[in-house]
C-alpha cells in the first residue's frame, strides 16, 4: 500500500488501486459531496465502480473523513506540519501535494493555521520522461539553455514539464550544476534529503524556503548554471529572476496563466517581456498528456512553433 492509498478513507481505498494512476492529476474531496477525480483534464464522479460522468451512486467523504486524511499525513502530528498548513498545502511522500480549504486562523494579521477543514485537493506528481522532448529545439541552443518561462493555466503539466527539463539539463545535455528551488516540494519531493522524483543526477535541491530565500542564498552558495522554479506569482520573485538572469544565471520558470496575451498585460510579467529578461515563453494547454504545447515565442513574443 503507498502513502496516498494508506491514508485514504477504506471506501476511497477499496477503488483507489483500480484507477489509472497514471492518468489521474486530482482528487477532489469535498465534506458531504461526490468525490471529484480529474483524469486527463477531464472531471469525473468516483463510485465503487471506478470513473463516471454521473454523479448519481457517486462515493461522499464527511468532515471526519478529511481531519482523518490530515491526521494521517501529518503523521499524527498536525504542529509538525503547521509551517505548510499555514500555506494551505501539505506534501506528503511522493510529492503528492493535499490543498486545504477551512477556516484561516489569523492572530497580529499572520495567518497561524487552517481549522474545520471542509476541502482537499489532492495533487498527483507524474514523471513523465521526454515530455519536454517537442520544446527542446527551441529551449536549448548550441552551448547553453535560454531561460524560459512556461505559461500554464492548472492542469497543463507545468510542474511535469519542468521536473522533465531539469532531467534533460543533467543527464541529456550534461550541465553539472543545476539547481531546483522547490518551494512546494512538487518538484523533487525530496524527503529526508533524498530525492522521491527523478530531477537528474547532477541537481541540487532546496526545499521549502522561498524564492527569495532560494535564488539569493542558492546563488551565492550553490553557484548553479541554471535555476529551475515553479509558480512564480510575486513581485518579490521577478526581481529575483531578474537578477540572476543578469547574472548569467539560466532561468526556468513557470506561471499561471492562460495565454501568451496575459504575459503582455499582467502587472510585472509585463516589464519583464519589455527588458527581455526571458529568451523563450512555452504556452501549454489543457489536453490529454502533460506538457501539451500551445506555442512556442521567443524574446519578443514572435511566434516560433505550435
Amino acid at each position: 500500500m503507498d502513502m496516498l492509498e494508506s491514508i485514504l478513507p477504506t471506501q476511497l481505498q477499496s477503488v483507489y488501486r483500480y484507477l489509472p494512476l497514471d492518468k489521474i492529476y486530482e482528487f477532489r474531496l469535498r465534506a458531504g459531496k461526490p468525490v471529484v477525480v480529474c483524469l486527463g483534464g477531464r472531471n469525473l464522479f468516483l463510485t465503487s465502480g471506478g470513473l463516471t460522468t454521473e454523479s448519481n451512486n457517486a462515493i461522499m467523504v464527511s468532515r471526519t473523513d478529511l481531519d482523518t486524511i490530515v491526521h494521517k499525513a501529518s503523521n499524527y502530528s498536525i504542529y509538525a506540519i503547521n509551517d505548510q498548513l499555514r500555506e494551505g498545502y501539505i506534501t506528503i511522500h511522493g510529492g503528492v501535494r493535499i490543498g486545504i480549504a477551512g477556516t484561516v486562523v489569523t492572530k497580529d494579521d499572520k495567518v497561524t493555521t487552517i481549522k474545520d477543514i471542509h476541502s482537499l485537493n489532492i495533487r498527483i506528481p507524474h514523471e513523465v520522461r521526454n515530455c519536454s522532448y517537442p520544446i527542446l529545439p527551441y529551449v536549448f541552443g548550441d552551448k547553453a539553455p535560454y531561460s524560459t518561462l512556461i505559461i500554464s493555466p492548472p492542469g497543463a503539466g507545468k510542474t511535469t514539464l519542468l521536473r522533465d527539463l531539469a532531467w534533460q539539463v543533467c543527464d541529456k545535455f550534461n550541465l553539472k550544476n543545476v539547481l531546483v528551488l522547490d518551494e512546494r516540494g512538487e518538484i523533487a519531493s525530496n524527503q529526508l534529503g533524498e530525492n522521491q522524483l527523478d530531477v537528474g543526477g547532477t541537481t541540487d535541491v532546496i526545499t521549502g524556503g522561498t524564492k527569495l530565500y532560494g535564488f539569493s542564498n542558492g546563488i551565492r552558495s550553490m553557484r548553479p548554471d541554471v535555476i529551475i522554479t515553479d509558480e512564480v506569482a510575486t513581485p518579490s520573485d521577478i526581481e529575483m529572476i531578474r537578477l540572476a538572469t543578469k547574472s548569467g544565471v539560466v532561468v526556468f520558470a513557470s506561471v499561471h496563466a492562460g495565454n501568451i496575451d496575459e504575459i503582455r498585460t499582467k502587472p510585472y510579467w509585463s516589464e519583464l517581456v519589455r527588458d527581455q529578461i526571458f529568451d523563450r515563453y512555452v504556452v501549454l494547454t489543457v489536453r490529454d498528456k502533460a506538457g501539451d504545447i500551445a506555442g512556442v515565442f521567443d524574446k519578443n513574443l514572435k511566434l516560433m512553433a505550435l
